[in-house]
């Protein structure tokens, strides 16, 4: 199947179409805008939680230094939910959540998860659009069921997350029978 249409025809269809100044200038950006991103977020990548680390984990950098992926944390976990993923320990809250125990944080050795630190596995909840709560206050099950009440919802029936209560335990992402609440990394080490 050949194609009639030949140069003229392209270029006579390019000419009819315009470009809007904000797309022009968005178009000549953005690729630059990515480019700096990208430069910048090597030595950030070092100082930040590449994935959830077990509640009593020390700042990231050091925990990559001391942790040996022995999986004694692991092991020790009575909920299950930590595992051994590229040679060190990594949380899942899909199925239970962390009722910081301390288990693991007794059974290191290596001092990548310390007592002294505060219990926080770095997840925050994040409550999606859909959620049944913004709608009417029917459902609160999330609010209810939070130990540290950091979800609350506001007068306009819009959830919101404390997050200097929050110790992301993952109460909230199980008990919500929709499913509109995942839990993602916090944007700072602590």
């Amino acid at each position: 199947m050949s194609d009639s249409r030949d140069a003229s025809y392209y270029r006579s269809w390019m000419s009819s179409r315009t470009v809007s100044r904000r797309g022009l200038f968005r178009g000549l950006l953005s690729p630059a805008k990515k480019a700096v991103e990208q430069a910048a977020s090597p030595e950030q990548t070092l100082l930040v939680r590449q994935c959830p680390r077990p509640p009593q984990a020390v700042a990231e950098p050091l925990f990559i230094q001391k942790c040996d992926g022995c999986g004694r944390c692991a092991e020790a976990c009575p909920v299950g939910i930590l595992s051994i993923d590229k040679g060190k320990p990594a949380l899942s809250i899909e199925y239970a959540e962390c009722d910081a125990c301390g288990a693991c944080t007794s059974s290191c050795e290596s001092g990548a998860l310390d007592a002294g630190v505060v219990m926080d596995t770095g997840l925050r909840p994040v409550i999606l659009p859909q959620c049944l709560g913004r709608i009417d206050d029917l459902c609160r099950m999330c609010e209810i069921t939070c130990p540290r009440t950091a979800i609350f919802f506001n007068q306009q029936n819009q959830p919101a997350v404390d997050s200097d209560k929050c110790d992301g335990c993952g109460k909230c992402k199980l008990v919500c029978y929709h499913g509109d609440i995942v839990l993602s990394l916090k944007h700072h080490d602590s």
